[in-house]
């Protein structure tokens, strides 16, 4: 029996195995549920166990009459207190390793709503699930994502908002293997190498102009007050830039404006 070879997404039959070749057909799509309700509540649970063999671990500490069991723990004879505390490390070395899980799980990064919104659309026109399993879509802040090498902002989105619209945008943005992903004309993958080369292009080409043009209409100003007032428009139009364009965080914005 030979294996079947499955092109493209809609080779794959419709179902979960057509659902999986989607959503590991894009980093985009890549999105699971966090839990994070259950998953604290879990955590909540545990800790309230652990307190609860603490406190009494302390009550039998308290209550200890024979000086050698508390000061050594080779001659600690109380059963009790030898049971607890076999009891207590197996306790937090689960409870360590599911809340140091969580906290990483926690911290990942959230899709982006646009792209949670394509699954969701797609889910919807396909239907590779019964309805009772596509309830883990309901909650959309529960979601997160992989972590990218390169932050996408709003030049990305707007960049794939107009490849959607332009021919000429799919032509340059779509290599051979993006377009042998999907017969479904609706369907649009991009290569993220020549996206991410038209974004710097496009970002240094945005910079070079607020960097040029200020410097040549300071150089034909001869009024102070308006060469100030040409300053004080870039410097916003370049903070505005970078806020909006980029992923760059509150302090980074403020260290490229204030370079």
């Amino acid at each position: 029996m030979t294996q079947q070879q499955f092109m493209n997404i809609e080779d794959y039959p419709r179902g979960y195995p057509r659902l999986a070749a989607f959503q590991s057909s894009d980093d985009d799509f890549i999105a699971f549920r966090r839990f994070a309700t259950v998953h604290t509540r879990c955590l909540l649970l545990a800790q309230d166990e652990i307190l609860s063999l603490e406190r009494e671990l302390q009550r039998l500490d308290g209550a200890e009459r024979v000086q050698l069991y508390l000061s050594s723990r080779e001659h600690d004879a109380n059963p009790a207190r030898l049971a607890i505390l076999k009891e207590l490390r197996v306790k937090l070395r689960e409870y360590d390793k599911d809340l140091l899980r969580y906290l990483q799980l926690s911290s990942a990064r959230r899709p982006r709503p646009a792209n949670l919104e394509s699954l969701k659309k797609w889910m919807k026109a396909v239907k590779p699930l019964i309805r009772e399993e596509t309830r883990f879509l309901d909650q959309s802040e529960d979601f997160v994502t992989i972590e990218r090498d390169v932050e996408e902002g709003a030049l990305e989105f707007m960049v794939e908002k107009f490849a959607r619209t332009s021919r000429i945008g799919n032509l340059i943005l779509k290599s051979t293997s993006e377009r042998r992903k999907s017969a479904d004309p609706h369907l649009h993958f991009y290569s993220a190498a020549r996206k991410g080369l038209l974004v710097r292009l496009l970002l240094t080409g945005l910079a070079s102009f607020l960097l040029l043009v200020p410097t040549i209409l300071l150089y034909e100003l001869e009024n102070l007050r308006a060469r100030l007032v040409v300053i004080a428009i870039f410097i916003a139009l370049f903070a505005v830039a970078v806020a909006l364009l980029t992923r760059a965080r509150r302090h980074e914005i403020f260290a490229s404006t204030a370079a």
